[in-house]
């Protein structure tokens, strides 16, 4: 078992009257806080309709306000954004509409190695030698910049900030700040990615200046940015993600679409893992090897042939990534065999590749269910970032030992920070004695099993309503099952650490899937075993059902009865 305990749903007492058919599936809706027919179609169809308004954000009537008067007095306005895809779906959506509606907008990306995450003064220096801005905006990132902010006043430049990340208890003193998180705030919803913000200040904008374009070629972009950045899929983000990914089927901007072609899904509607582990990592690679320029400038492509072009430049970049990271993670990993802690990984490395110590905190955290930080030394500097599990927050952790750090934030399991290298082993002991204090549960791995099913239930219609519970990610995860007393009648390796398995239950067959994450489950699937299996359901035009299965878990039949209690 890759769990310490399984934990399956109770039934529930009485089930909402939901355009579902099958029980099982209507309960997982149910327990998901969809009960009524207007919270079912706002969860399986949601519309433009649904989307807030943005005037309720804090700040924007001043943000628009200031950006009006840049467009009247044809001010050159700077974008400041981050390396990532939210900070690259942000530039490209607020540049886009800015220029749309008359202003003179430019952007500029801080380079992950040279200049490290944030507002940065050096940066802004860099962009004044050849033009004259009056106004910055900063986009996924910029509220806990207070000194950049300060400076940049001082100079004779205002500052709009738009943010996502939790804001400290003191802000910058922008002209406007835009975060639903911040105190005062009364927009209804708190979850938005940094491109979400960034979308709601430009459909304010189009709003005011009567300007006509397109809602849903603006969600296409914003879909990508929120699903990349792991924002919960839940509320208005569902909305931005769902409606997104559906146009992203035919896109008409040349880049996105030579980029879908390529990677085989043009045609049909993306699902979240399609932006995840596909389009989302592309556009990482540049900001995390190189310069996020090149996705930019791909979004930006008004041609196929430059927009191939582009796309084989960040297929490239994305590849060397892969290396890159795994040098990292075997270093690291062999720190965590070697380490006396068994609560929380901080794993430091000379010369450790910034553009990958965000991944390597999460594939650890993953693999060993443990909140980790992934620092690399540079001469006397240490910069990381950490990921945690879903029982703790980093972010308040981290917080509690500030005053070790140079640069600090982020959310509640993903964070990044700067500090002296000398600070690294205080900064392992306090996090150590911090967590030692922790209940031990805490560090359990469950798994929450929505459903037991048998594989006789799972046909085209069963697969059918599975699909309208999508797109899945954080805050909405897709639906766990399972069945019991399932024998392997047949095994096949496709691939190193691949395997492809046929299992039945005595009600029918199905085909499953072992992926190398699962691993370390090939001894208790083998051919002649009869298990008790825990899986996820993808659909699968090839399969009789519809459906094959991804296996999560599985354990001999003869293992004690599962713990029973309601999901969460």
């Amino acid at each position: 078992m890759l769990h310490d305990s399984w934990h399956l749903a109770e039934p529930l007492q009485e089930l909402p009257l939901l355009p579902i058919a099958n029980d099982k599936l209507r309960a997982i809706v149910a327990r998901r806080g969809i009960t009524t027919d207007e919270e079912f179609r706002r969860y399986a169809a949601p519309c433009i309709g649904d989307l807030h308004d943005p005037a309720t954000i804090h700040g924007i009537g001043e943000a628009c306000e200031r950006i009006e008067r840049a467009v009247r007095d044809r001010e050159t306005i700077l974008i400041y954004g981050d390396y990532d895809v939210d900070g690259v779906t942000s530039i490209v959506l607020l540049q886009t509409v800015l220029r749309a509606i008359g202003a003179d907008a430019a952007h500029v990306v801080p380079h992950r190695l040279v200049d490290g995450y944030g507002l940065k003064t050096s940066v802004i220096d860099r962009v004044l030698i050849d033009r004259d801005v009056k106004l910055i905006i900063t986009v996924d990132c910029g509220i806990t910049s207070v000194d950049p902010v300060r400076q940049a006043i001082e100079r004779g430049i205002d500052v709009i900030v738009t943010d996502h990340h939790l804001p400290p208890e003191l802000l910058p003193e922008a002209a406007a700040v835009l975060n639903p998180k911040q105190p005062g705030c009364e927009y209804p919803f708190k979850e938005l990615a940094g491109v979400g913000v960034a979308f709601k200040l430009c459909c304010e904008l189009l709003r005011r200046s009567g300007k006509k374009m397109a809602i849903a070629s603006l969600l296409k972009i914003a879909a990508i940015g929120t699903v990349a950045d792991v924002a919960p899929l839940v509320g208005e983000n569902r909305t931005i993600a769902w409606l997104g990914l559906a146009g992203l089927a035919d896109p008409r901007n040349p880049g996105l679409r030579a980029l879908i072609r390529r990677l085989g899904m043009l045609g049909r509607p993306l699902r979240a893992v399609d932006v995840g582990f596909k389009i989302g990592p592309r556009i990482n690679a540049a900001g995390r090897l190189s310069s996020a320029e090149t996705a930019i400038d791909l979004f930006a492509a008004t041609s196929e042939e430059s927009a191939w072009t582009l796309c084989a430049e960040l297929d490239r970049l994305n590849a060397e990534r892969q290396e890159v990271e795994r040098g990292v993670r075997e270093e690291a990993e062999a720190m965590v065999e070697a380490t006396s802690t068994e609560r929380v990984f901080v794993l430091a490395g000379t010369n450790w590749h910034k553009g990958v110590l965000g991944l390597t905190a999460g594939r650890i955290a993953q693999r060993y269910h443990r909140p980790t930080l992934a620092i690399g030394i540079d001469g006397d500097l240490a910069v990381g970032s950490g990921r945690s599990i879903p029982t703790i927050n980093l972010h308040e952790q981290l917080a509690a030992v500030a005053d070790l750090f140079t640069h600090f934030g982020g959310h509640e399991f993903a964070c990044g920070f700067a500090l002296p290298a000398e600070n690294v082993g205080e900064l392992r002991r306090r996090l150590e004695e911090r967590f030692a204090a922790f209940d031990e549960d805490v560090f359990r791995r469950e798994a929450e099993v929505d459903a037991e099913v048998t594989f006789a239930e799972v046909d085209q219609e069963f697969v059918n309503a599975h699909e309208m519970m999508q797109p899945f990610g954080a805050g909405n995860r897709q639906p766990l099952f399972l069945t019991r007393n399932a024998n392997v009648t047949a095994t096949r390796e496709f691939a190193p650490d691949c395997c492809e398995l046929t299992v039945d239950d005595g009600t029918g067959r199905a085909a499953a899937v072992l992926w190398p994450s699962a691993k370390a489950l090939a001894g208790e699937v083998k051919n002649g075993a009869t298990i008790d299996l825990l899986f996820h359901i993808e659909p699968d035009s090839y399969a009789a059902s519809g459906a094959k299965l991804t296996i999560v878990d599985a354990r001999p039949s003869t293992s004690a009865e599962l713990n029973l209690r309601i999901s969460a």
